[in-house]
């Protein structure tokens, strides 16, 4: 019995504080105003709504390189935020998406800019997206012009992985 109420009391956590697959003032991906922000009308509902465009300088070698930041929605809970990442000869470092279903987001990422840092939480979907499973925290930076991994840690199981990146 007490199996089951726990079982059920994770479940509506999950379902409770993640309802809202948005990025809002609770979770912040880091990143600071953009300096162009380009929004897309689609008739379906289906596509790249907005792009948001920042001149960052990323590998420390004084010239701005770019990210863009893009939002695609399926008119369903499984849109996503995508990140395109370029260093400023115009080669592209490295695509990220998050993972989000209607309950839980699976991936997320966190951007620090002075030093650049990329911090990526993510898990396994399990049996479907509300069943909270174990989480890694990843951290990325730049090195001769090249994302590399700098620490991965473990994490319990949990169901919306944005909270894993809440500090840092």
């Amino acid at each position: 019995m007490l199996k089951v109420l726990i079982k059920c009391f994770v479940l509506l956590l999950c379902a409770a504080c993640s309802r809202q697959v948005e990025y809002t003032a609770d979770f912040s991906d880091g990143l600071p105003k953009p300096d162009k922000t380009e929004v897309f009308d689609l008739p379906e509902d289906y596509g790249t709504k907005q792009i948001d465009t920042f001149f960052i300088d990323i590998n420390n070698d004084g010239k701005q390189d770019t990210i863009k930041r893009g939002r695609f929605v399926t008119g369903t809970a499984h849109s996503y935020t995508f990140y395109d990442i370029y260093l400023n000869n115009g080669k592209l470092l490295t695509h990220l998406t998050t993972l989000e279903g209607a309950d839980c987001i699976l991936r997320a990422h966190k951007f620090q800019t002075q030093p650049f840092l990329i911090t990526s939480a993510s898990r396994d979907v399990g049996k479907d997206y509300t069943e909270p499973t174990k989480a890694k925290v990843e951290t990325f930076e730049i090195k001769n012009d090249k994302i590399e991994s700098v620490s991965v840690k473990k994490h319990s199981p949990i169901c919306d992985v944005r909270y894993l990146l809440m500090g840092w």
